[in-house]
C-alpha cells in the first residue's frame, strides 16, 4: 500500500472513530439504546480503532493530527492508540491537550476504560501518585472506577484533596466501588461547600448505607441545579417506599425544577404515581419526560403499542439549523417520543389492576433481585443504570455495574455473572 493511500485510510479511521465515540457517549445515557444496540455501535468504533492500531506510526500520526482541533472523540482515539503502542510521549501529548479540560478529559478517561485493564495498570502508579497533578489523579481514579479496580490508598487520599474536582471524583468512586471502609471520609463531605462534592458524597453515602445521606439528597433535589434530578432519584431509592411516597408528594409542590419530581417518581417506581404522570404529560415541555417515566415504571413500549405521536404544533424539540437561532443547547429529551396521552390513559385504565400500589416496579417488573438482573440485561440504558444502582443498594459493599463501558465488555461480564 502506498504511503499516501495509507495516510488517507488512517485519516478516515481517525475521523470515524472520533465521530462514533461522540455517538456512543450519548448512546450510553440514552433510553433509545439497550446493551445490544450499544454493543453494535461499539463494534463499529472498535473496527476503526483496530485499523489505527494495525497501521502503526501512520495510525498514530492520523490521531495526532486531529488533536489540533480536539474534542472528546479526538482525544479518545488518540489516547487509545497511544496506550496501545505504549507511546508515552504520544500519551503526554494527549494529556497536554485534554488532561486539564473537563470536557476533553472525559474522552481520555473513556479511552482508559476502553483499554484492557492489564495495560492500564501499567499507567496507574504514575497517574495516582500523590505528587501527580490533580488532573492526572482524576484520570487514574476514573480509569479504576471504569474497570471496577480498587485504587487502594490513593482513593482515600483523594477524598481529602483540596482540588474540588478530584475530591468529587474520589467521592463518586468510593460509592461505585463499594468502599464501605471509606464511609467516615465520605460522610465528612456531606456538608462540603462545593456542590459536586456534596452531591457525590450523598450519592455514595446512600450506596454505602448511610441514612444521613437522605436529608442532603432532599436538599439538593429541592434546590434545583445540575444534581437535583439525580439527587431526587437516589433519595427515593434510599427511603422506605411509604416514606418516599410522602416525600414525593411534597417534592411535587416544592421543587424549583418541575423535571425533578418526574425523575423521582420513576426512580421510586410506585404505580400510584402514574395518574399524576399522565397529568404532567399534558404539558408539552414535560410530556416526553413523563412518558418515559410511565414506561420505566410499567414497561409500556410506546412505539410497539403505537402510543407515540408527533411533536405538538408549536413545540420545537432541540436546536434548529438556523445559524441566527441563539437556542443551541441540546434537547435533554431529544431521544424520547412524544406520548399519546389519551391513548396511554386508556391503556392504563385497562392495565392498572395488574400493578400493586406501594410496590416498586422497573420496566413492569417488581424490583426483586431477579427483576433487576433482567432489567440490567434487557432494559434500555436509563433502566440499566437504575437497575445497577438498585442491585448495589441491596448488597452493601457491592460495586455498581458499569453500564457505560464498552458493550462487548459488558456482555462478557454479564455472561460471567450467569
Amino acid at each position: 500500500m502506498s504511503a499516501p493511500l495509507q495516510a488517507s485510510l488512517c485519516e478516515e479511521h481517525a475521523d470515524q472513530a472520533a465521530f462514533l465515540w461522540l455517538l456512543r457517549d450519548r448512546a450510553a445515557r440514552s433510553a433509545a439504546y439497550g446493551l445490544d444496540d450499544l454493543a453494535e455501535l461499539d463494534d463499529r468504533l472498535e473496527a476503526h480503532l483496530d485499523g489505527l492500531r494495525l497501521a502503526g506510526d501512520a495510525g498514530w500520526e492520523a490521531c495526532r493530527a486531529l488533536l489540533q482541533r480536539a474534542e472528546g472523540g479526538e482525544v479518545f482515539g488518540a489516547a487509545v492508540v497511544a496506550v496501545h503502542r505504549w507511546d508515552l510521549r504520544g500519551l503526554a501529548r494527549v494529556l497536554d491537550v485534554g488532561g486539564g479540560a473537563p470536557d476533553l478529559s472525559r474522552g481520555i478517561a473513556s479511552a482508559l476504560g476502553w483499554t484492557p485493564l492489564e495495560r492500564v495498570r501499567r499507567l496507574l502508579p504514575g497517574l495516582l501518585a500523590g505528587r501527580s497533578p490533580p488532573a492526572l489523579q482524576w484520570l487514574g481514579i476514573a480509569a479504576c472506577a471504569a474497570h471496577g479496580e480498587d485504587p487502594g490508598a490513593p482513593l482515600g487520599y483523594a477524598l481529602l484533596a483540596r482540588d474540588p474536582r478530584l475530591r468529587a471524583r474520589a467521592l463518586r468512586a468510593a460509592g461505585q466501588l463499594g468502599r464501605v471502609d471509606l464511609l467516615p471520609e465520605v460522610r465528612a463531605s456531606l456538608r462540603a461547600d462545593d456542590e459536586a462534592c456534596r452531591f457525590w458524597a450523598a450519592w455514595s453515602a446512600a450506596l454505602l448505607g448511610e441514612g444521613a445521606s437522605a436529608q442532603v439528597l432532599w436538599e439538593l433535589a429541592n434546590g434545583g441545579g445540575p444534581f437535583a434530578a439525580e439527587s431526587a432519584g437516589m433519595a427515593m431509592r434510599r427511603m422506605a417506599p411509604a416514606v418516599a411516597s410522602t416525600w414525593l408528594r411534597a417534592l411535587e409542590r416544592s421543587a424549583l425544577d418541575p423535571r425533578v419530581p418526574v425523575a423521582a417518581a420513576w426512580a421510586l417506581g410506585d404505580p400510584a404515581a402514574v395518574p399524576w404522570l399522565l397529568e404532567v404529560a399534558g404539558d408539552p415541555a414535560l410530556s416526553r419526560l413523563a412518558g418515559q417515566a410511565i414506561a420505566l415504571i410499567t414497561g409500556l413500549d410506546l412505539a410497539a403499542e403505537q402510543l407515540a405521536r408527533r411533536a405538538p404544533s408549536g413545540v420545537r424539540a432541540g436546536p434548529t439549523d438556523d445559524p441566527s437561532d441563539e437556542a443551541v443547547a441540546m434537547d435533554p429529551d431529544g431521544d424520547l417520543a412524544f406520548p399519546d396521552v389519551a391513548g396511554i390513559s386508556a391503556w392504563w385504565r385497562h392495565r392498572a389492576a395488574e400493578y400493586r400500589p406501594g410496590t416498586r416496579y422497573l420496566l413492569g417488573r417488581a424490583m426483586t433481585r431477579e427483576g433487576l438482573e433482567q432489567a440490567l440485561r434487557e432494559g434500555n440504558q436509563i433502566a440499566r443504570r437504575a437497575a445497577a444502582v438498585e442491585l448495589s443498594l441491596r448488597e452493601r459493599g457491592r460495586a455498581v455495574f458499569e453500564v457505560r463501558g464498552p458493550g462487548f465488555a459488558q456482555q462478557e461480564a454479564l455472561e460471567r455473572r450467569g
